[in-house]
């Protein structure tokens, strides 16, 4: 699903109409994106336990980018209200 957003949010860049609809698309990518990769983050450190959040393994540093990553240009909160905003 975010694959499908992350093209239909280029589409609308590249087409030129950098207004409501491509802002709400980027607005619903980031939301996706965002849901996605803490779905995936909590589930891989579910998986492995308390070793996930260890130095030892990578899963805690991909865990703490992909919480970076949500924060950067706006968390899914904000990219919901600003979606539900936009006309």
């Amino acid at each position: 699903m975010s694959k499908s957003s992350g093209d239909a949010s280029a589409g609308t860049i590249s087409s030129g109409s950098i207004a409501a609809v491509s802002t709400r698309s980027i607005s619903a990518l980031k939301v996706q994106v965002g849901k996605s990769g803490r779905f995936v983050g909590q589930n891989a450190i579910q998986l492995h336990g308390g070793m996930g959040m260890t130095d030892e393994l990578n899963i805690g540093h991909y865990f703490k980018r992909l919480t970076a990553i949500e924060t950067l240009f706006g968390n899914v909160d904000h990219h919901l209200k600003k979606y539900s905003n936009v006309a």
